[in-house]
């Protein structure tokens, strides 16, 4: 009964102050054949152009990752784009809510760039910082006829503090560059494919939490191949 109670409080402390847990979305093929493929539910289009594979991966933050495969069935060369992905989301019983684009790889990874190297900016900029308040400390200290001691220990505070932000940045530029690497190696990007070559990689779509049926669009080469997904919490 006391843990009821106690769990009672947590729950109704979370609603006062606004907190809850972030909603879990999923997709599901909706109304097509699909197959499994290592558990995940890969549907397909083929035609003369193109055969495309697609599979919902996972939830990450308010985006929806997808894995395709394109293969050039044609006897001409297409450039294959993400940035012309969208998506189509609706309402229960059909009403369209909005038409959206995938998260172009060229532009997050450019973004990404940006922020290693204003993170390494920051950086420098922390140290230099420290190093100056150390100093004025220091100078502060000897006019004052401080004890060593305590002329030492200030300076070592302030060389720690300048250490231990060079830390805190350098495991930001670490997250950053680890995450410009899936980015570039591991998200579908922009491909010219040649007669017979294939492509794939995972991409991303903004999730639309108030749709429950998403009409996934691939304009690829001369033609379009559509998926329609159930979008499931």
């Amino acid at each position: 009964m006391k843990s009821k109670i106690f769990l009672f409080l947590i729950l109704l402390t979370l609603s006062f102050f606004g907190c809850s847990a972030p909603s879990v979305f999923y997709l599901r093929p909706a109304g097509e054949e699909f197959h499994y493929d290592q558990g995940r539910e890969v549907v397909s289009r083929s035609d003369s152009v193109a055969t495309t594979f697609t599979n919902f991966e996972y939830q990450e933050g308010k985006t929806f990752s997808l894995y395709a495969e394109i293969s050039n069935n044609s006897s001409e060369t297409f450039l294959v784009d993400p940035s012309l992905f969208y998506v189509e989301a609706f309402k229960p019983e059909n009403k369209f809510i909005t038409k959206y684009f995938v998260i172009d790889p060229e532009e997050k990874i450019s973004l990404i760039q940006e922020d290693i190297i204003n993170t390494e900016t920051s950086k420098e900029s922390a140290i230099g910082v420290n190093i100056f308040l150390g100093l004025i400390n220091t100078v502060a200290d000897i006019e004052s006829e401080a004890p060593v001691e305590k002329v030492i220990d200030d300076a070592v505070y302030w060389g720690n503090n300048a250490y231990n932000e060079a830390i805190e940045y350098d495991i930001q530029k670490e997250n950053l560059q680890n995450m410009k690497s899936h980015w570039v190696n591991n998200v579908l990007r922009k491909t010219t494919l040649a007669p017979g070559e294939f492509i794939g990689g995972l991409f991303y779509i903004p999730i639309q939490p108030e749709a429950n049926l998403i009409i996934l669009i691939l304009p690829i080469g001369n033609t379009t191949h559509k998926f329609v997904f159930q979008q499931k919490s």
